[in-house]
């Protein structure tokens, strides 16, 4: 329902936090700063809009299921 898409924002920040976080920790641990942070954060935006599709689908079939009646 409702609550599912009023946590979409959080699953999207969530998507690129864990992008950067993951691509700074490669790039202490491998020294290549700051290309890995750059492509962690890439990830990480295409995760969210991945995620913001996904959602925006099943928005459409709440819609459509509800024309329905």
């Amino acid at each position: 329902g409702i609550a599912s898409f009023a946590q979409l924002g959080t699953v999207l920040f969530g998507c690129v936090v864990i992008g950067l976080a993951l691509g700074y920790f490669a790039d202490r641990w491998l020294g290549t700063e700051p290309w890995l942070l750059l492509v962690g954060l890439g990830f990480g935006i295409a995760a969210a809009a991945v995620n913001f599709a996904r959602a925006l689908r099943a928005l459409n079939r709440m819609n459509d299921g509800n024309n329905g009646n």
